[in-house]
C-alpha cells in the first residue's frame, strides 16, 4: 500500500533534488544541440495542434506524408512540447524552437523522476526513495537524453507514472484514480502503441489482489484509456482500431535498415547477437548502480515484498528475455527500451534500504550515497553536453568504447560544429554533410550557408568548403582524406565530429 500521507518536511530532499535539476538544466539547456530525428519532428508536431479542428469531422484529417513513420509513434508528447516550446518563446525569444523544446522534454523527465519516488515509497521509506531517484538523475545516460531525446525519455516517464498511477487506483478505486490513471496510460499509449502492456501490467497485479472485483475497475480504467489514446492521436481518427495495430506492428519491427556498431563489427540490426542488449546496459550505468542493483536482487529474492518482486519480474525480466530471445530490431545502443530500466532503481532501493536500516548515523548514510552518485556526475561535468554517450570504467569509458560502440550516434555535435563553420565560413560557404544529420546541420547554419548531402547537391562542379563527418559506425577521416582536418568536437580524446577544410580543389570523396 502507499503511504496514506506524506510529511512534507520529510519529502523535502526530493523536492530539492527535482528543483535542483530543474535549475541546472534552465541554465545549460542552450548547450544541448538537437538530435538527428528532432528537426522532423519539429516540422511534423508545428501543424499538430491545426489537426483539432477536424476533431469531430476526423475523416477530413490528413496525416503527415513528408515524414510518414511519426504518424505511427503518436504525437502526444509532440504537441505537448510544441505547445510550450509556443509558450516559453514568448517569455524567452533567444531559446528558439529547439531549446524551447528541450526544456519541455526535461520537464516531462522530472515528472516521472516524481513518480518514481512515489512509487518507490510503497515499499521503502523516504531516504531510500531519493537515494534510488538521485542515482537515477545523475546517471549520466538519462540525463544527456532527457535535455535532447524527444521519444524514448518523455515516454519512459509516462510508462513510470502508468504503473505508478494504476497501483494507486488498485489500492483505491475511486472515480478520480480510475480516471487519472486511465488518462495517463491512454496519452503513454498515443507516446509509443507498447504503452498498453503498463495496462497489463497493472490489471494483472488486480487480479492477484482483488481477484475478479477488480473487473468494474478495469472496465472504466480500458475505457478512460481507449478514450484519451484516440484523442491525443489524430491518427487513428480514420481507422481507430486498423491503424493502431499497424502503428504497432511498425513499431515491434521497425524499418531500420542501417548497419549497427557493436563490439567492433557492423551487424545488421535483425541479426544483433543477443548479448546487444545486456552488454550495452552493463556498460552504460554507472558501477555504483550495477553494484547495488545486485546486491538488491539478492536481497529481493530474500524479502516479503512480493509486490516489488512482480513488478521486477514483469517490468523489465520478462519483457527483456523476450527481447534478447525474439532479436527484436533494436539500433542506437537500445534507446528504444530505456522503459524497462526503471525497475533496475528497485532493485538499488533493496540495498540503499538495507543501508538506511543497519546505518543510523545520517552523515555517514549521506556520506555513502554521495559515494554512489560521484562517478555519475563527474563523468556528466567532463562529457557535457554530451553526456548520453557514457560509458562507465569497465570498458575503460568512452575512450575504451570508442570504434567499439556506438558514442554519439544522434549527431549532436553538429550544433557546436556548425558554431565553428559559422564563424570561419566564407560568405555563401557550401558545406557537405558527407556523414551525419544534415538537417541538424541545416537548423543550425547561417542564413548564406547552403548544407548539401552528396544526394542533395545537384551543382558538384561548384566544390565546397567545408566537409562535416560524424564518426558514427566508424566513418572517420579516411573520408576526404586529402583535405585538412581544421576542428574537431569530441570528449576524452574520441573525436564524434570532423570538420574537414577542402583545398584547391574543393572536391571531397
Amino acid at each position: 500500500m502507499f503511504p496514506k500521507q506524506h510529511s512534507i518536511l520529510r519529502n523535502i530532499p526530493i523536492f530539492t533534488l527535482l528543483i535542483t535539476a530543474f535549475l541546472v538544466g534552465t541554465l545549460t539547456v542552450r548547450d544541448y544541440g538537437i538530435s538527428w530525428d528532432e528537426a522532423g519532428i519539429f516540422r511534423y508536431s508545428g501543424h499538430l495542434p491545426e489537426a483539432y479542428k477536424n476533431v469531430l469531422d476526423p475523416q477530413r484529417y490528413e496525416p503527415d506524408n513528408y515524414n510518414w513513420i511519426l504518424n505511427y509513434y503518436g504525437p502526444a508528447h509532440f504537441i505537448y512540447s510544441e505547445l510550450m516550446s509556443r509558450a516559453l518563446i514568448n517569455f524567452q525569444p533567444s531559446w528558439g524552437n529547439g531549446t524551447a523544446q528541450h526544456f519541455s522534454y526535461l520537464i516531462t523527465f522530472l515528472g516521472g523522476m516524481l513518480c518514481l519516488y512515489l512509487l518507490l515509497n510503497r515499499w521503502f521509506g523516504e531516504w531510500t526513495a531519493f537515494g534510488a531517484v538521485l542515482l537515477f538523475v545523475t546517471q549520466p545516460l538519462f540525463w544527456g537524453h532527457a535535455l535532447m531525446n524527444p521519444k524514448d525519455l518523455p515516454f519512459m516517464a509516462f510508462f513510470i507514472a502508468s504503473i505508478y498511477l494504476g497501483f494507486r487506483m488498485i489500492d483505491d478505486a475511486s472515480l478520480k484514480n480510475v480516471l487519472l490513471a486511465g488518462i495517463v496510460l491512454g496519452i503513454s499509449t498515443s507516446i509509443r502503441p507498447i504503452a498498453p502492456m503498463a495496462g497489463v501490467i497493472v490489471i494483472l497485479y488486480g487480479l492477484w489482489k482483488l481477484k475478479l472485483k477488480i473487473l468494474p475497475t478495469a472496465l472504466w480504467y480500458a475505457i478512460a484509456a481507449l478514450m484519451s489514446a484516440y484523442l491525443a492521436w489524430p491518427y487513428l481518427w480514420k481507422g481507430p482500431i486498423e491503424n493502431f495495430w499497424g502503428s504497432l506492428e511498425i513499431m515491434s519491427q521497425f524499418p531500420f535498415d542501417a548497419k549497427i556498431l557493436f563490439r567492433g563489427t557492423l551487424y545488421p540490426p535483425d541479426c544483433l547477437p543477443r548479448s546487444y542488449v545486456p552488454t550495452l546496459f552493463f556498460l552504460q550505468l554507472t558501477e555504483p548502480l550495477l553494484a547495488l542493483s545486485l546486491v538488491g536482487f539478492v536481497m529481493m529474492l530474500f524479502s516479503r515484498k512480493n509486490e516489488a518482486l512482480f513488478l521486477f519480474g514483469s517490468w523489465f525480466l520478462l519483457p527483456i528475455a523476450g527481447i534478447i530471445l525474439s532479436r527484436s530490431v533494436l539500433y542506437d545502443n537500445a534507446r528504444q527500451i530505456f522503459f524497462l530500466l526503471p525497475p533496475i532503481f528497485i532493485l538499488a532501493g533493496f540495498a540503499l534500504e538495507f543501508l538506511n536500516t543497519r546505518v543510523p548515523n545520517k552523515w555517514i548514510k549521506n556520506t555513502l550515497l554521495l559515494f554512489f552518485v560521484l562517478p555519475g556526475i563527474i563523468a556528466g561535468i567532463r562529457l557535457h553536453p554530451y553526456e548520453y554517450v557514457y560509458y562507465n570504467s569497465l570498458i575503460g569509458g568512452v575512450r575504451g568504447a570508442d570504434a567499439g560502440f556506438e558514442t554519439d550516434y544522434w549527431g549532436v555535435s553538429f550544433k557546436e560544429a556548425m558554431d565553428y563553420v559559422n564563424e570561419n565560413a566564407p560568405l555563401n560557404a557550401r558545406v557537405m554533410v558527407l556523414s551525419g544529420p544534415d538537417e541538424t546541420a541545416a537548423y543550425y547554419a547561417r542564413p548564406d550557408i547552403q548544407i548539401i548531402t552528396e544526394e542533395t547537391d545537384y551543382l558538384p562542379d561548384k566544390g565546397y568548403d567545408y566537409a562535416l563527418i560524424l564518426t558514427r559506425k566508424n566513418i572517420n577521416e579516411n573520408r576526404c582524406p586529402n583535405s585538412e582536418t581544421v576542428h574537431t568536437i569530441g570528449r576524452d580524446g574520441v573525436v564524434f565530429t570532423y570538420i574537414r577544410q577542402l583545398g584547391s580543389e574543393r572536391h571531397c570523396k
